[in-house]
Formats: C-alpha cells, sequence, structure tokens
C-alpha cells in the first residue's frame, strides 16, 4: 500500500499542445489554462495515431525532484477532453535499470455496453482499463500476464474538485491470477503550494525530501527479503521491446554510434537497388529518428519499395556489434533467436536489411591493409590498429551468437569488420582513436575480463592511482636529493672558507 503526499504537485491546471520538440509558457491570464509545450521526446510515440488535440488539458501525478534527484516507479498522467472530462490516461513506468515504458490508455468504460451511462448518472471516479505487461519490473516476475488499472477523476467533476488521488494497479499473471495490488491514494486534502507561507514551505520541504532518496533502497530491502526470506525465483532482466525506451547509453556505447550512424547512411545511399531506412536511434544525444534514403531507389518489387524500420532498442546493440567481425552474421543472429529476451533491434523487413549489410562484406574479404593505414597514419596509430587486428584474429565475440553455434569451435581466419575499415577511412582522426580504443578494450575484456569492460576500467583507474602516487614519490624524492646536494655544497663551500680563513691567520 502506497501513500501519496498531501502536497498538490501540478496542481494549477495546464493546457498541452503536446510538442515533442519545443517547450513555452504563456502566464496565466484572466484564470484561463496556463499554455504550455509538453515535452515528450521518445514518449511522444505513446500517443501516435491518435488526435492529441483531443485531450487540451493534462495532469500529472508524480515524485517531485529533489536536488536533481527522483526516483517514480510510476507516474500518471490524466487527459482531458475540452469538455474538461477524463477520457485518457499515460503510465509512465520505470525500472531501477533506468528503463522506461508508457502505457496510453482509454477508458473501457466508454466502449463497454455493461458499464454504459448516461452523462448525467456516469460515476465521476470510474477509469478503467486492462492492458497485457511487456515491460520488465520487478525480478520476481516474468515479462508475461497484464495490468488492470482503477483510477479516480482527482478533479470531477469538470476539473472542480480540490485533487484526490485513488488510483489502483492490479498484476494478473498468463495463468488469469491476480499476483498482486498496489494502492497509490491520498491521506489527507490536498495542499496549494501558492497557499502556504515562507516557513510552512520549509517544514513541508523537511519532512518531505527525503522520500525519494530511500525508494531504491526500500525496493532493494524488500526484494532481499523476498530472495532470502521467502526463495522466490529470480527471473534475469530481458532486453526491451521495441515500444519500450532503453537505459541511458554509456561513453564508450555513444562513440561507436557515431561511427556506425554514417557507416550506415553512405551504405544506404549507395546501395543498389537501393531501401530506404528508418533508423531509430536510443541515445538521447544523437538523432533521434532519422530516414536514409538510396541515390537510386529500387524499382524491382513494390515490397523493396517500402521502408525498412531499423529501430535499435537498446545501447547495448552497439557494443556488441563493435565486438563482432562480420556485421550481417551478427544482426541475422540477432533476428534468428527463438526468444526476443535477448534482441536488441527490431526492423519491418529482415531479409532486405541483411541484403543491404551483406554487400559491403562480399566486396571486402580481402585482407590486405587499407591504405590509410599504411600510408596516413602515424605510427602510434598504426600499431594500435595492428594490434586490434590480432585481436579480432585471437578473441571469438562472446555474444550475438546464435545458440546452435556457442558451441563450436570457429577456426575462421577474422579481418577487420566493416565497421573498422569505415572508421580508419572516413571517421576523423580523433573519432577513429575512440573507436579503435572502445574497440580495443571491449575485445580485451572479452579476453581477461569475462566481457567486462569496466573491470578494465576499474584496473586502469587503480593504475592511473598507482603510478599518480609512484610519481609523487619519486618527484619528492629527487627534489629531497637535489636539496641534499645544494646543502653539502653550501657545507663544503663553507668548510673551504674557513680552511682559508685559518691559512691567513697563520701566516
Amino acid at each position: 500500500m502506497v501513500q501519496c503526499p498531501r502536497w498538490r504537485l501540478s496542481c494549477t491546471w495546464r493546457r498541452a499542445s503536446w510538442s515533442p520538440r519545443q517547450a513555452s509558457i504563456v502566464p496565466e491570464v484572466s484564470g484561463e489554462p496556463v499554455l504550455t509545450e509538453i515535452r515528450y521526446r521518445a514518449e511522444s510515440e505513446v500517443v501516435q495515431g491518435e488526435d492529441i488535440h483531443e485531450y487540451p488539458y493534462a495532469y500529472l501525478v508524480t515524485a517531485p525532484r529533489f536536488l536533481r534527484y527522483s526516483f517514480n516507479p510510476v507516474s500518471f498522467w490524466y487527459l482531458y477532453n475540452k469538455h474538461k472530462e477524463l477520457q485518457a490516461m499515460i503510465l509512465e513506468v520505470n525500472n531501477t535499470f533506468d528503463e522506461r515504458r508508457m502505457y496510453f490508455l482509454k477508458d473501457s468504460t466508454l466502449d463497454d455496453p455493461d458499464e454504459s451511462w448516461t452523462l448525467i448518472d456516469k460515476p465521476p471516479s470510474k477509469f478503467k482499463n486492462t492492458w497485457p505487461k511487456d515491460f520488465h519490473v520487478s525480478p520476481f516476475n516474468s515479462r508475461k500476464g497484464s495490468y488492470a488499472l482503477t483510477a479516480q477523476d482527482p478533479f470531477s467533476p469538470h476539473l472542480s474538485a480540490t485533487g484526490k488521488v485513488d488510483n489502483t494497479i492490479t498484476l494478473i499473471s498468463s495463468k488469469a491470477h491476480v499476483k498482486l495490488i498496489a494502492r497509490i491514494f491520498s491521506t489527507q486534502p490536498a495542499i496549494d503550494p501558492s497557499t502556504l507561507g515562507c516557513w510552512a514551505r520549509l517544514a513541508f520541504i523537511a519532512s518531505w525530501w527525503w522520500v525519494g532518496f530511500v525508494t531504491f533502497p526500500r525496493i532493494v530491502r524488500e526484494a532481499g527479503k523476498l530472495f532470502f526470506r521467502r526463495k522466490l525465483h529470480v527471473w534475469y532482466r530481458p532486453e526491451v521491446l521495441k515500444d519500450s525506451i532503453g537505459r541511458p547509453a554509456t561513453k564508450d556505447e555513444i562513440i561507436i554510434e557515431r561511427t556506425f550512424q554514417p557507416f550506415l547512411r553512405s551504405l544506404i545511399e549507395s546501395s543498389n537497388p537501393g531501401h530506404s531506412v528508418k533508423y531509430t536511434c536510443p541515445i538521447s544525444s544523437a538523432p533521434t529518428e532519422e530516414t536514409f534514403t538510396p541515390e537510386s531507389p529500387s524499382s524491382i518489387e513494390p515490397l523493396q519499395n517500402e521502408t525498412i524500420e531499423f529501430k535499435v532498442t537498446t545501447p547495448l546493440f552497439y557494443a556488441r556489434l563493435a565486438r563482432h567481425p562480420h556485421i550481417s552474421e551478427f544482426l541475422s543472429n540477432e533476428i534468428l533467436k527463438d526468444d526476443d529476451k535477448d534482441r536488441t533491434f527490431y526492423t519491418s523487413h529482415p531479409h532486405l536489411l541483411l541484403q543491404l549489410l551483406e554487400e559491403p562484406q562480399r566486396t571486402e574479404t580481402s585482407v590486405s591493409w587499407p591504405s590509410s593505414l599504411t600510408e596516413k597514419s602515424s605510427t602510434v596509430s598504426s600499431i594500435s590498429w595492428r594490434f586490434l587486428h590480432w585481436l579480432r584474429n585471437h578473441v571469438r565475440p562472446s555474444s550475438g551468437q546464435h545458440p546452435q553455434q556457442r558451441n563450436q569451435l570457429d577456426i575462421r581466419h577474422f579481418d577487420f569488420s566493416t565497421l573498422d575499415r569505415y572508421s580508419m577511412r572516413h571517421d576523423p582522426p580523433d573519432q577513429a582513436a575512440r573507436y579503435r580504443g572502445v574497440v580495443t578494450k571491449l575485445l580485451l575484456s572479452d579476453l581477461i575480463a569475462m566481457g567486462h569492460p569496466e573491470i578494465l576500467d576499474a584496473v586502469c583507474y587503480m593504475l592511473r592511482v598507482g603510478g599518480s602516487y609512484l610519481l609523487v614519490v619519486a618527484v619528492r624524492g629527487f627534489w629531497r636529493w637535489v636539496l641534499r646536494e645544494q646543502s653539502r655544497e653550501v657545507r663544503m663551500c663553507y668548510q673551504a672558507e674557513d680552511e682559508a680563513w685559518c691559512e691567513i691567520e697563520t701566516w
């Protein structure tokens, strides 16, 4: 049972224009709702296919951010039509892996003939919906089953109430058994922060600031009870599906993506026959969605004229791709996986995408070194690329393999991957050096760190700390030696002067 704080968060009603790119606020005039632009970014995909202008009013129930930190297992968006009636909701579900899923829900009671109501008799607190579960939230529950939501309209009727929150979420297993019931509700009347004085605001913040910081430790504590005391089965985290939002990317994955995106663009533009590809990137620092069009569009089959959707669902895709020497083989293995729990991308036309990526590998099977490596590279760069080439031949990819290939010995001779060659020839020197360093680290982690590059990062950090300490000790010892030598010279000088003075006195 979860209790909601008494603070009426986002209590001022805002008229939402639902723009995913811009954000602007117009001051309230004559009591009219404040006009605002709501940033949705990837969340804007949730309302695709819906007329968003039907919901001009939006209300958010979420945990506040304190010192730039917040953790919200679930946030509720209440969407109202122009008559100020609750018509839809958006549930923003977050797990402890920084993954997110947005569910757009409509009131099922409006379409259910058994629960049809007139405008006069319709109960104000009945918003119901049931939808399938496709997002990993708890390690003690699989991704199967469904959710059922019963929510009360906090401002019924017509946005005139004080904002009493009462939502109940029921988790139903795949065998139609109720597994969990969670409820969030208001325990006291809502508080409008604009009516509070300075001391009242400070008192309220002092009584609630710590709640967000202890949410995650509380989750870990309860999970420990379920695992150690109740001995519940643990479900390992699967990769997110195409309708979910993956975790934030690491620095290494961002570097690989900066090489992969122009590589994919050049590949599509030069393909013959060509197919347009809509590439979706999960990294926020890169363009979220971009369409690559070939210079010579295909006119062979009607199906081939369709745009191929290629959506990377998790940044882990780039780390796996960089490890594998053959891009088409890696993508083929990902597509052929029996279970979608380990897939890292989605494509609408798998066979067409594989055809596009097989073409450059057929033309680059030569083992000869690229001209850019032998003519333009420096000595350090050349040695680094040759070391990467050695790793390609001695390290087999630890991920991205088909299950039937994992127990087989691969005796093929591996050359540079297609992405390696593209980075050598087309990337700027600084980006090529960063890409080469990241791929080298990933392959070394497969060789000596059980596939975890974090171990290598920790070892490198310890070596840097140890080297800095030894350098400080060496510099300090050197200066001590210098000062000791100077003192010795000064003493010898004084001694020489004393002997000379004694000789003068004696004479």
